[in-house]
């Protein structure tokens, strides 16, 4: 569907910015952006909004540089009207992403950047988990990951609160939680290449979130973008 030309223009005069913004000097985050367009109060929780959409959106918008968060703003118009009661097929496509996408890319980064033992340590702990949690059910894997033989592990206290959250049934927080294992992987990653990569990720994966509808298969973001090879 074609924008309108206010929202058009809207749009493309706004600065994206950390936290809710100022309107009156059109600096707005992403979901104040889509109250905005939805003739809401200011705020960053919008009623309009998929909740689940909206925690992973705050997130990865306060996270993002200042002109890799300016991706996010075709998003907005996207965004509003998605309180739809589809959020159980959102909890899944997460929860795949994070499974099958993430974090194998996270250990293909962890084990080519480790400098020290212990560094090399944590990647080793974050591959075998890796790998014992791609198999069995919600139920299994927060078992799995809830062990303290991974403490040690690179990004285990957000990939269990994700892994939690899947498993209460509380989309909010694990949509939250995805994004900073996405975010703290990003932080633990040196070369931009590699921070880009996981970027495009997590407006790859937003894009799918607002593109969920009834009866629609799960389709994580493809398999193809994992790295093979490291920029």
């Amino acid at each position: 569907m074609t924008e309108q030309p206010h929202t058009e223009r809207l749009i493309e005069h706004v600065e994206l910015v950390r936290s809710r913004g100022d309107p009156a000097q059109m600096k707005l985050c992403v979901m104040s952006l889509v109250a905005r367009l939805a003739q809401e109060a200011h705020g960053d929780q919008p009623r309009c909004a998929s909740p689940v959409i909206a925690a992973f959106a705050r997130a990865v918008n306060d996270a993002m540089d200042r002109q890799t968060r300016q991706r996010l703003r075709p998003f907005a118009p996207r965004i509003v009207g998605t309180a739809d009661r589809l959020d159980d097929q959102r909890q899944a496509l997460l929860h795949a992403a994070l499974i099958e996408m993430l974090l194998p890319a996270i250990v293909t980064d962890l084990q080519a950047s480790a400098r020290t033992q212990d560094q090399a340590q944590a990647a080793e702990l974050t591959a075998e988990l890796t790998g014992q949690l791609t198999h069995g059910d919600d139920v299994e894997q927060l078992r799995i990951a809830q062990d303290i033989e991974w403490d040690r592990a690179a990004l285990i206290w957000p990939l269990r609160n994700a892994l939690t959250a899947r498993r209460d049934g509380d989309g909010v927080q694990q949509a939250e939680s995805v994004a900073r294992v996405l975010i703290a992987a990003v932080a633990c990653v040196a070369r931009p290449t590699r921070r880009n990569w996981y970027w495009d990720r997590a407006v790859e994966l937003l894009d799918q979130l607002c593109d969920v509808a009834e009866d629609a298969p799960v389709t994580p973001v493809a398999q193809d973008t994992r790295p093979t090879a490291l920029a």
